[in-house]
């Protein structure tokens, strides 16, 4: 299992290495092994130029004894922060989106799909770096899931 993440972690480099920005990576295990998590952060643009955008992709897998459970967490932060986030997430069987804007305004759960194109995330996030975030159109998210961990 170990070398099937990192392949998907070097596909996944490979392909938003360049085309967005600058690129670090890794994965991480729970200290049990009961967890793998993946992290891809890109900085817009990087290479020390003067930072507008941070795109972070974590892909989480918990090792259950019975079925394997999964969580997302797709965000794009403006720079500085906070100067506004938007985010595709998925944890405790809860697609939603995160959308804060203005800048320092309350961050609110709104309702969201699932789907499993990582790729068509990051060209969605990096859209929103040229054109602006906009939580118009958004449903608010009725019963929230529990705020994920990162770690």
């Amino acid at each position: 299992m170990a070398q099937e993440y990192h392949q998907r972690l070097e596909e996944i480099v490979k392909a938003f290495t360049g085309r967005y920005g600058q690129v670090s990576y890794g994965t991480t295990n729970g200290p049990n092994g009961d967890t793998t998590k993946l992290l891809v952060r890109v900085d817009i643009p990087g290479w020390g130029l003067p930072q507008i955008a941070t795109l972070v992709f974590i892909e989480k897998h918990l090792w259950d004894p019975d079925p394997e459970r999964y969580a997302y967490l797709y965000d794009l932060h403006l720079a500085p922060r906070p100067g506004g986030r938007f985010a595709y997430h998925w944890h405790d069987d809860v697609p939603h989106r995160h959308c804060e804007t203005p800048p320092g305004a309350a961050d609110h759960h709104y309702e969201g799909i699932l789907f499993d194109d990582i790729g068509w995330a990051a060209e969605e996030l990096f859209h929103m770096v040229t054109s602006g975030i906009s939580c118009r159109g958004l449903r608010p998210l009725r019963d929230g899931p529990a705020e994920a961990v990162a770690a």
